[in-house]
C-alpha cells in the first residue's frame, strides 16, 4: 500500500485522494476476481451490483480469490484505521468524532437493510450496556450503465469511510465522485439531514474514477456527496467501498467557532 501521492483537503469538508494506492498488477488481478465471480447479493442505485459483508457470497469471495482476501486482512485492523486517520491535522478538520470505542471487531458489520439486531445492539452501545466497538464495513461493486446516487452523507454509525477504484471511467462517461457544499453552518449534527434538499447545498468538485486511486474522508455531518450518473453502455465502474464504523451512531463536534 502506498501513500506516498496524498492530497489532503478540508474543505468543503475533510477528505483525502491518493493515487496508485496499489500497483496496476495488485489492482488489475482486484478487479479480475470482483468481476469473475458471478454471485452478487443485491441490485441498487439503478445499476450497481454489491457483494456486501457479512453476506455467504461475501465469504466465498473473500475465501476463492487470494488478492481480495489478502487486501482485506490488511485493511480490516485497527492498525490500518488509526493509519489513516492520523494522516489528518486535528487543527484543520471542522468535525471531529467522538470514537471512544473499547476494542476493534474484525468481524462485525453493519446491516444494508433494517435489523432489528443492529437496532438493539447500537441501543445497548449507546448507553454503555455493552461496550463500543470499531469495525470495517467493506463491498466490493460492480456499476454500469444508469448508476447514479444522489447527494447523501453516509449512515450515522461511519466515521472514516473510503472508495477504492479498480478501472478509471472516462470524465465524459461518467461515475465521477462529486463533492457538496453544504449552504448550512450550524453547530449540532442534527442540523444536517442525511438527504439535503437541492437547494440546501451546492457542487463544488468532480473526482474521476481512476484505476488505484484511493478516496478517504471524513463522514462528518456535512459530508455530502454524489455518484455521478455512468453514461454510456458497456461501461463498467468496479471499486470498493468501505467504512470503519462504530456499533452506535457517532457523535460529533463540530471544532470551528465561526458559526453564521
Amino acid at each position: 500500500m502506498n501513500f506516498k501521492n496524498l492530497k489532503i483537503n478540508y474543505e468543503p469538508w475533510t477528505y483525502a485522494v491518493v493515487d496508485n494506492f496499489l500497483s496496476k498488477k495488485e489492482i488489475l488481478n482486484l478487479k479480475k476476481e470482483i468481476i469473475n465471480f458471478k454471485f452478487f447479493d443485491d441490485k441498487v442505485m439503478i445499476n450497481r451490483n454489491r457483494i456486501n459483508k457479512g453476506s455467504d457470497n461475501f465469504n466465498k469471495i473473500i475465501q476463492n480469490s487470494k488478492n481480495i482476501k489478502k487486501l482485506y486482512n490488511r485493511i480490516n485492523s485497527q492498525k490500518f484505521y488509526q493509519k489513516v486517520y492520523n494522516f489528518f491535522d486535528p487543527l484543520k478538520i471542522q468535525w471531529t468524532p467522538e470514537a471512544d470505542f473499547k476494542k476493534y471487531s474484525k468481524n462485525f458489520f453493519g446491516e444494508q437493510k433494517f435489523s432489528l439486531k443492529e437496532k438493539i445492539i447500537k441501543k445497548l452501545s449507546l448507553l454503555n450496556i455493552i461496550n463500543s466497538t470499531l469495525n470495517l464495513d467493506i463491498d466490493f461493486s460492480v456499476s454500469k450503465k444508469g448508476y447514479y446516487r444522489s447527494p447523501h452523507r453516509d449512515r450515522d454509525t461511519r466515521v472514516l469511510s473510503f472508495l477504492l477504484y479498480l478501472n478509471t471511467v472516462n470524465k465524459e462517461h461518467g461515475g465521477s465522485l462529486e463533492i457538496h457544499q453544504s449552504n448550512k453552518n450550524k453547530k449540532l449534527q442534527d442540523d444536517y439531514s442525511r438527504f439535503p434538499e437541492k437547494n440546501q447545498i451546492k457542487k463544488i468538485k468532480k473526482i474521476q474514477a481512476k484505476a488505484g486511486r484511493l478516496i478517504v474522508f471524513f463522514s462528518s455531518p456535512d459530508s455530502y456527496h454524489a455518484a455521478e450518473k455512468i453514461k454510456k453502455d458497456k461501461i463498467k465502474r468496479v471499486f470498493i467501498y468501505g467504512s470503519f464504523s462504530l456499533n452506535k451512531k457517532v457523535v460529533w463536534k463540530r471544532l470551528n467557532d465561526d458559526y453564521k
